[in-house]
C-alpha cells in the first residue's frame, strides 16, 4: 500500500481527525512502555533463576 492510498480519518468538516490519532498514539506508546517492562522483568528473573539454581546443593 503506498502512502498515498492510506484511508486518513477525517472529521465531518473534512479536516484530520487529530484526537483519534492523539489516542492512538498514547495506546500505541504505553503499549509499548508495558512490553518493554515485561521483557526486562523476565529476562531478570532468569538470571535471578540460574544464580539461585548455582547456588542450591542438587
Amino acid at each position: 500500500m503506498k502512502i498515498t492510498e492510506t484511508p486518513i480519518r477525517l472529521r465531518r468538516d473534512g479536516s484530520i481527525d487529530t484526537a483519534y490519532y492523539m489516542q492512538r498514539g498514547r495506546v500505541l506508546r504505553s503499549q509499548a512502555a508495558h512490553d518493554l517492562v515485561t521483557a526486562r522483568q523476565e529476562t531478570t528473573r532468569a538470571r535471578h533463576r540460574g544464580w539461585l539454581w548455582g547456588m542450591l546443593p542438587i
